[in-house]
């Protein structure tokens, strides 16, 4: 094909070997253009992308004892799980993964294996006290005041004495925080619970 195009350029249909160049190498950018398109559209058609999220998800109970004689639920860790995928399927609430990371002992969360034995605690479910006399729902509220180098884990620490109890702050604060990373000098944040 090229020799074809070089015989032409000599005829006169092309004036120079510039543009035999020039014309081959735009041929070569709308073909490689089109078939990342192509690849795109094909990778994409059908699927649903959710991150941190897979359709191979399986989790494997095991029953232990803790010597007591008193049953612990546990999990296997498989191919693709983290802690928020287990805490879906165990607890229907992907937020109680800071939970089992804390019954595990574990300090970083991106850190567990496949095969690896994971306790799953017993959750109790959290009960609000109404007084039925006012109405109000009486909890301990406290409002702190974001200052420079603030991150949502220390100020967890500071008050929960857990770093892991940031997702409960961030959940209190949703209102003004659309993303844990946005904290903003001055901001009021509410402390709700045990403090």
């Amino acid at each position: 094909m090229f020799v074809y195009m070089v015989k032409q350029t000599q005829s006169g249909f092309f004036k120079s070997k510039e543009d035999v160049v020039s014309m081959f190498l735009g041929l070569v950018v709308v073909v490689a253009v089109v078939g990342f398109i192509v690849n795109f559209i094909e990778k994409r058609k059908g699927n649903v992308d959710i991150p941190g999220v897979s359709n191979d998800l399986k989790i494997e109970n095991v029953d232990n004892t803790d010597g007591k004689g008193e049953i612990i639920d546990s999990v296997v860790v498989e191919k693709n799980d983290n802690l928020w995928k287990i805490a879906v399927v165990q607890y229907g609430d992907g937020y109680k993964w800071t939970e089992i990371a804390v019954a595990n002992n574990i300090k970083n969360p991106n850190l567990i294996e496949v095969g690896q034995k994971l306790i799953l605690p017993k959750i109790e479910k959290s009960e609000i006290s109404v007084n039925k006399d006012v109405e109000t729902v009486t909890t301990e509220r406290t409002e702190y005041v974001v200052v420079r180098g603030d991150k949502l884990w220390d100020i967890a620490v500071k008050f929960y004495g857990d770093g892991y109890k940031w997702v409960k702050i961030w959940q209190d604060n949703r209102s003004k925080l659309n993303s844990p990373d946005e904290l903003e000098i001055g901001m009021t944040l509410v402390i709700y619970g045990k403090i």
